[in-house]
């Protein structure tokens, strides 16, 4: 691993310790920009990462990250609504949230609402009023909206002027945000004390990127990566007292709970001075970890095209995008698969693979398909038993080494998996 120290500050909380430890070249810009013809998503600007490691507060961020050469617009397509799986998970979350801090009949803001399902959700089961902000909100994917919910296509900044809600919302969206920490006092500036203003904020959680040496969750969009340690660092800073702490969604996500409060009444969190949590270790491991995690990987893929096999990811987000990226894998794999219908028959960055949907397994018939997230192993090998997938054997990115497991059958032919389902 070459470690490389910086000149500038961590930005998420002013530090001078921040050094590079992990150095990926020329990756997609964008990983969920879709594009109607192969050669122009081919042609879709790279860029560098590398990744710093701050020791005073635990943050992590790509110092090569550059605003001006990400783009989130209508064109950009980031839901998992229409997985039943995500959409359950997501139905659960807001009922616990409405419910843990009694948000009914109140005012939500919702920072980077995407295409509006969890403030529609938020506005519908709470009978509350909701203002979401997201440039790549389409109105005409809402229809006429019932909920309460009301969406502007512009992102949120330090100038909106917005009237302090009860709930602030910013689900997968702060990991976008290089300058974390005017961005949380941005935030700040909107939540009141007098008013009890709850902020609930959800990002992907470091530590599991780490100790999985998941490369496939490292990708240009996300120039900032935390764990619970440099969460709470900058929403301390910021002025929140923190009231929960959680990872959820098979411990992907890690969301924070908090409430706005006084300057001179923020308390400290005794257990979390005394912790000696530091992800120094796993950020030591983690470059040579990714290597071998790559090329088990690429061994897969390519023993399959050898054999005359066909491989096609399921997924064609970020992941997909990354993986892709770093497997160069571009002969040996052809399509990828989604359930989201405005992902189908798109090209998706760099790579250019195009994705198709469940049912054009039932013609290709994969010998490998490669699921982009375990946690939709389930609903995937539902999928492929519907569409007629007899012979595909089902693998699943989790962790660095391909640890199999029966998913559901014996009989070679069926179905097999690296989770367990």
């Amino acid at each position: 691993m070459t470690v490389a120290s910086l000149d500038g500050t961590c930005p998420n909380c002013g530090g001078l310790t921040p050094r590079i430890f992990h150095s990926i070249a020329g990756v997609p810009v964008n990983s969920c920009l879709l594009f109607n013809d192969r050669q122009r998503a081919r042609d879709l600007e790279c860029g560098n990462i590398d990744l710093a490691f701050c020791s005073d507060c635990n943050f992590i961020y790509n110092a090569q990250w550059k605003p001006e050469q990400t783009t989130y617009s209508e064109q950009y397509e980031e839901t998992q609504q229409f997985s039943e799986t995500f959409a359950n998970y997501q139905r659960e979350q807001v009922q616990e949230l409405l419910d843990r801090y009694s948000i009914f009949g109140k005012e939500i803001v919702e920072i980077g609402c995407g295409k509006g399902e969890f403030l529609s959700l938020l506005c519908e089961l709470g009978s509350n009023r909701g203002v979401g902000y997201d440039p790549s909100f389409v109105p005409a994917r809402k229809g006429a909206d019932h909920s309460g919910a009301e969406f502007k296509r512009e992102f949120f900044t330090a100038e909106t002027k917005q009237r302090a809600p009860h709930l602030v919302c910013c689900k997968m969206t702060l990991e976008h945000i290089s300058q974390t920490r005017a961005f949380v006092g941005a935030i700040r500036r909107i939540a009141s004390p007098e008013r009890g203003t709850i902020v609930c904020i959800q990002v992907p959680d470091v530590r599991r990127i780490l100790a999985e040496a998941a490369f496939w969750d490292v990708y240009y969009e996300h120039c900032s990566y935390f764990s619970p340690l440099s969460l709470q660092h900058v929403l301390r800073h910021a002025g929140f007292d923190i009231l929960r702490t959680a990872t959820s969604f098979g411990d992907q996500y890690l969301t924070i709970e908090a409430r706005a409060v006084q300057p001179d009444s923020r308390s400290l969190d005794a257990a979390l001075e005394a912790q000696t949590q530091n992800l120094a270790g796993a950020v030591a491991a983690y470059d040579d970890a990714v290597s071998r995690s790559v090329a088990r990987w690429s061994h897969l893929v390519r023993s399959t095209a050898a054999s005359g096999g066909r491989t096609v990811l399921w997924g064609s987000g970020s992941k997909a995008v990354a993986f892709l990226a770093a497997v160069k894998a571009e002969a040996e794999i052809e399509y990828l698969v989604d359930v989201n219908p405005y992902r189908w028959g798109k090209f998706v960055p760099g790579s250019g693979k195009q994705i198709m949907p469940p049912e054009f397994l039932s013609q290709y018939q994969p010998d490998l398909v490669i699921a982009m997230n375990p946690i939709y192993a389930q609903e995937i090998s539902a999928a492929l038993r519907d569409v007629g997938c007899r012979k595909a054997i089902l693998h699943c990115l989790e962790g660095e080494s391909l640890k199999s497991s029966t998913g559901g059958h014996t009989e070679r032919g069926l179905y097999s998996t690296t989770s367990a389902i």
